[in-house]
């Protein structure tokens, strides 16, 4: 939930997951198909929007946190685009400061950078003057990315056709989760062009049967990207090793095209236990929940 504040609005941007991921064909335009089960953390980044002050009409955005530094140079950052993309379609909303608190890394298949922006899109249907069709809403989504309009739903999904096709999950499922990331960011487009070269043929789109409440038992249908993210940052198969070793970790598997991992654990102890012991052998790692 957003909370206001004297300051302006504090807007929460979680982490999401992919619990399992397939790749059941390819689009003539080139886009895979894909089907997945996406959750959403405790863990994420925060923003906090207020309107622009100083006289001068233009959007603004302030970066901290221990992440900021990797998106600091970057041209225009997908919330200014979410912004300029929503008065494109015909939304009407005043110059905006949004400051962005980075705490998930970047490149790591967590989504962040799409929660940063459907988190953007909430706080807009709810403040503009004019709001845009939920339509438009949702085309805007997928044109700033394929991980964004799940992002939007903000809840527990079964994703399908190129990221825009999205079923909530009746029985949403639940556990305690250890992320670890190597020292390394990856691209999802170099991912994804390292998996086409890997398997040439790309079976046909198929009706995979829905998936159950355990997420350990989601968690065994695999990651068909994990093989190419592996290929381009073999440091991500050594960090699978040492969560798996991890006292209490269940399933171990890659997120999106990684280059973040992911463990289950049984209960909050045991998943603290393992982000510190990850911690200590200096890896990024963080205990949280879905």
């Amino acid at each position: 939930m957003p909370v206001a504040t004297g300051e302006g609005e504090r807007l929460a941007a979680p982490a999401k997951l992919n619990l399992c991921l397939q790749i059941t064909g390819r689009r003539a335009d080139g886009y895979h198909l894909l089907d997945s089960v996406v959750v959403f953390t405790d863990f994420g980044d925060s923003l906090t929007v207020r309107p622009a002050g100083g006289g001068n009409g233009t959007d603004s955005l302030y970066i901290t946190g221990p992440f900021a530094a990797a998106i600091a140079q970057e041209p225009e950052n997908i919330c200014l685009r979410a912004i300029r993309g929503y008065r494109d379609a015909g939304g009407v909303i005043g110059p905006l400061s949004v400051t962005l608190d980075k705490h998930v890394p970047v490149g790591a298949g967590l989504g962040g950078g799409s929660s940063n922006a459907a988190a953007i899109l909430r706080y807009l249907d709810r403040q503009a003057a004019t709001r845009i069709h939920p339509d438009a809403l949702g085309a805007l989504a997928l044109d700033l990315g394929a991980d964004v309009p799940v992002c939007l739903a903000g809840t527990a999904q079964h994703m399908t056709g190129i990221g825009e096709q999205l079923r909530p999950l009746d029985s949403a499922p639940h556990s305690h989760v250890v992320l670890a990331r190597p020292d390394a960011s990856l691209s999802t487009i170099a991912v994804f062009r390292a998996f086409a070269g890997m398997q040439q043929d790309v079976g046909a789109p198929c009706d995979l049967p829905p998936p159950p409440a355990d997420p350990r038992q989601i968690m065994q249908r695999g990651n068909d990207l994990a093989a190419a993210a592996l290929h381009l940052c073999p440091d991500i198969g050594g960090l699978m090793d040492q969560l798996a070793a991890c006292r209490g970790a269940g399933g171990v598997q890659t997120s999106g095209s990684g280059s973040a991992c992911f463990a289950l654990f049984p209960d909050a102890r045991l998943a603290s236990a393992a982000a510190a012991r990850l911690a200590s052998k200096g890896q990024w790692a963080v205990a949280t929940a879905f």
